[in-house]
C-alpha cells in the first residue's frame, strides 16, 4: 500500500460511528494531508478510490469484517485499549482498538492512530508550545508512505488507571484557557486516559466546552478531590443540592471535644463528617447517584478529605475506631450503594498524611479505589532511583499492598512536577518511572497518577511524557522513550539526549522531591548543560527544533535562576507568586513565556513569579523564537 498526495484514498468509519471513531478518523485525515499532502474522504462503511483505511475493528466497523472475525480479534486484541493495525493486500490497512471493555470508550482505536502516525510516517507527539510559532509535535513532510507487511499489535494497556490530576494552582487562574485543547490532545497522543479534578474545575470545564472535548477524546474524569465534601453534603446549598445541611443536620458534622458540632466555612478540617452516621452516609451515596444521573462522563468520584489534618468525630460510635477505619468505613460504604445503581461507577479514597494505616477489620468493596499519595506525614518519597527504590520495597509500597490485600483496587498518587512549594523546578525523575510502572503492574495495582497543569508541561517535559508511555506499555524502557522523545529536537537530539542522561545521573535518590530541584541545580554540571544546549542550537536544522530546544533551556534556566535567589529548603506554603531581587532582569523576563498567569496560549511552561522592578534585560537568541 502506497500513500502520496494524489492517492484517491477513504477512510472508512463504522456507520454507527462514536464521538471517538469519528474523532479518530478526523485526526488520521488531518495529519495525512499536513504529512503527505493527501486529501482523504471519510466515508462510513463504503469505499470507493484506490486505498482505504478502515476505523475500528469487526465488532464496531462491517468492512473490517471482511479481513479479520470478532473472535480472532478479540483474541489478538482483548483490552481493554488495545492497539491493532495491519495492512490486507495491496489497498487496505486497519487501524483498530479494543471495545468490548466497560468504559474504555473506543480509546485503543485512537491510540492505534497515533501510533501508527509515529510507528510508520515518523511523526512525534511529545510536545506542544504556543500554536503561532512552529514547535511542539513534529510533524514531517514526506512525499510518499510506503505501507507493506505493516503489523503492529498491543493486546491491551498494562496499567489501566493512568491518569493526570489537573488543579488550578493561583487563584486567580481560572480553567478556561485557550492552552487546554493543546494539553487535551497532548494527554490523548500520550496515552493519558483520565483527568482527575476539583469540583468546580469540573463545573467550568462543563461550561466552556472542555467536557465535551475530553469525552470526544475518550477521557475520563474523576471528580472531587478535596472539595468533594463541600460538593455532594453542601453544608449552605448549592446549584446541585440546594438543602443548608449544616443548618438542617448538624449532627452529619463531627462532635468536637466541647461539645460543638464542626462548622465547615472553608477548606480545612480533614475528614469533617461522623463517619458512623448510616443516615449521612445514605444521604451522601443518595446525592452522588443524582449527580451522576447527569454527568456521563464522570465515571469516579474522588471523595477526598479537605486540607489540612485534624482529630476525627469524639462522638461515641466514631470514638471506638481510628480515624482512618472510620474514614475508610465511610467510604466503603458508599461504594457500596452507589455500585448497587451503577455499577462501572467507583468512588476514589485517599491514603494520605495520618490516613495512612490499613484498617485490616473491614473487607474492603471492589467499587472502591484507594489512591494513596506518596506524601506520608513522616514526609516524602526520595526520588530519581533507576531501580525505582525511591518507592518499590518502601513503606509506601508495603501499605498500598496490604489496601490490595483488602480488596480494593489501588493507585499511587505521584508528584512527577514536584509539589507546589517546589515552584516548577526541573526534576529529573524520568529514569525511575520505568521500572516504577513495571513494580506496579507485577503487584496488580490498578494504576497510577501525577499532578499536572496545562501549563506546566516543559517544566517537567520529560517526566510526564515517560510517565504516560510506560503506563501503557510497561516494556518500554527510558532508552526506548528517549528515542522517540528526542526526535522534536531534529539535527540537536543527541546533545539534548546528553543533558537529560546528565540530569538523570546526577538525581539518583539523595534527597526527598521537596529538595529535588535545588539539589540538582547545586551538583549538576551546569557549565557542561548550556554547553551543550549551544551544540544542540547549532546542530538542529529547522525553527520547530530550535525553537524546541529553546523551550526545553527555558525550563532549566528558570530552575537554575529560580533556585539561586531562593533558600535551599522552603516550606512556606504556595499561596501566592513571589517576587525575586533579579539583578539582571532575566527570570523577570522569563514572565513573559508563562502560560501561568495569563489567559494567552503562552508556551507550556510556568514561571511562578512576580515581575520585579524594570530592569533591562536584552534578550538574546535563547528568547527570540523563529516563526
Amino acid at each position: 500500500m502506497k500513500i502520496c498526495s494524489d492517492t484517491n484514498i477513504t477512510i472508512v468509519i463504522p456507520k454507527k460511528a462514536t464521538p471517538r471513531e469519528k474523532f479518530a478518523a478526523e485526526e488520521l485525515k488531518k495529519y495525512l494531508y499536513e504529512i503527505l499532502g493527501c486529501c482523504a474522504d471519510i466515508s462510513d462503511e463504503s469505499f470507493a478510490g484506490d486505498a482505504k483505511i478502515i476505523i475500528g475493528g469487526p465488532e464496531r466497523n462491517c468492512a473490517a469484517k471482511a479481513f479479520i472475525g470478532e473472535s480472532e480479534f478479540d483474541a489478538l486484541v482483548p483490552g481493554p485499549e488495545g492497539i491493532f493495525i495491519k495492512t490486507y493486500g495491496k489497498d487496505t490497512l486497519l487501524i483498530a482498538g479494543s471495545s468490548k471493555n466497560p468504559t474504555e470508550c473506543e480509546r485503543g482505536t485512537i491510540y492505534a492512530v497515533y501510533e501508527f502516525l509515529e510507528r510508520y510516517a515518523g511523526a512525534s507527539f511529545a510536545a506542544y508550545t504556543n500554536p503561532q510559532i512552529p514547535g511542539g509535535n513534529k510533524i514531517p513532510q514526506l512525499p510518499e508512505l510506503c505501507l507493506c507487511d505493516v503489523g503492529y499489535i498491543k493486546p491491551a494497556a498494562d496499567l489501566k488507571y493512568r491518569t493526570v490530576i489537573v488543579q488550578y494552582g493561583d487563584n486567580n487562574c481560572g480553567a478556561s484557557r485557550e492552552i487546554n485543547i493543546p494539553f487535551l490532545d497532548w494527554l490523548v497522543q500520550n496515552r493519558y486516559n483520565r483527568i482527575l479534578t476539583w469540583c468546580g474545575v469540573y463545573d467550568e470545564f462543563k461550561e466552556n466546552g472542555m467536557e465535551k472535548e475530553a469525552e470526544k477524546r475518550g477521557i475520563r474524569f474523576t471528580v472531587g478531590h478535596h472539595s468533594a465534601s463541600k460538593t455532594f453534603l453542601p453544608p449552605h446549598g448549592n446549584k446541585y443540592f440546594p438543602k443548608h445541611y449544616f443548618e438542617t443536620n448538624p449532627e452529619y458534622y463531627k462532635l468536637l471535644e466541647d461539645g460543638t458540632r464542626f462548622v465547615p466555612d472553608d477548606w480545612n478540617g480533614q475528614w469533617i463528617f461522623c463517619s458512623r452516621n448510616e443516615e449521612l452516609i445514605a444521604e451522601i451515596s443518595g446525592n452522588i447517584i443524582k449527580w451522576i444521573e447527569k454527568n456521563s462522563s464522570v465515571d469516579m468520584i474522588a471523595f477526598w478529605p479537605q486540607d489540612g489534618i485534624a482529630e476525627q468525630c469524639t462522638c461515641a460510635e466514631c470514638s471506638k475506631y481510628s480515624k482512618v477505619c472510620n474514614y475508610t468505613y465511610f467510604l466503603n460504604a458508599v461504594a457500596k450503594s452507589v455500585s448497587a445503581v451503577y455499577p462501572y461507577i467507583k468512588i476514589d479514597m485517599l491514603a494520605y498524611v495520618d490516613l495512612w494505616t490499613p484498617p485490616e477489620e473491614l473487607q474492603l468493596d471492589a467499587s472502591l479505589v484507594v489512591d494513596e499519595a506518596t506524601w506520608h506525614s513522616t514526609g516524602l518519597r526520595c526520588c530519581g532511583k533507576p531501580d525505582g527504590s525511591g518507592i518499590l520495597g518502601t513503606h509506601f509500597e508495603e501499605t498500598l499492598l496490604k489496601w490490595h490485600e483488602l480488596g480494593a483496587e489501588v493507585v499511587f498518587y505521584d508528584y512527577y512536577m514536584g509539589i507546589f512549594p517546589v515552584r516548577q523546578r526541573y526534576i529529573p525523575m524520568a529514569d525511575e518511572i520505568q521500572a516504577l510502572c513495571k513494580g506496579y503492574l507485577a503487584n496488580g495495582f490498578y494504576g497510577t497518577a501525577t499532578q499536572m497543569e496545562c501549563y506546566n508541561l516543559w517544566n517537567h517535559i520529560f517526566n510526564f511524557y515517560c510517565f504516560g508511555r510506560t503506563a501503557y506499555d510497561t516494556s518500554l524502557n527510558m532508552n526506548d522513550n528517549l528515542d522517540r522523545f528526542l526526535c522534536i529536537f531534529g539535527n540537536g537530539k543527541e546533545h539534548i539526549r546528553e543533558i537529560i542522561t546528565e540530569a538523570e545521573k546526577c538525581l539518583d535518590g539523595q534527597v526527598p522531591i521537596v529538595k529535588a530541584g535545588h539539589y540538582l541545580m547545586a551538583n549538576v554540571d551546569k557549565e557542561k548543560i548550556y554547553a551543550l544546549f549551544e551544540k544542540a542550537f547549532d546542530a538542529a536544522e529547522s525553527a520547530y527544533a530550535r525553537n524546541n530546544i529553546r523551550m526545553f533551556r527555558m525550563a532549566f534556566r528558570y530552575s537554575d535562576l529560580e533556585c539561586a535567589e531562593s533558600v535551599l529548603q522552603s516550606d512556606e506554603k504556595y499561596t501566592e507568586l513571589r517576587e525575586y531581587d533579579d539583578p539582571t532582569g532575566e527570570l523577570t523576563f522569563l514572565c513573559r513565556y508563562d502560560s501561568f498567569r495569563h489567559n494567552d496560549p503562552g508556551y507550556a511552561i510556568m514561571i511562578p513569579v512576580v515581575p520585579h522592578k524594570e530592569t533591562e534585560f536584552i534578550p538574546d537568541k535563547w528568547y527570540e523564537f523563529e516563526k
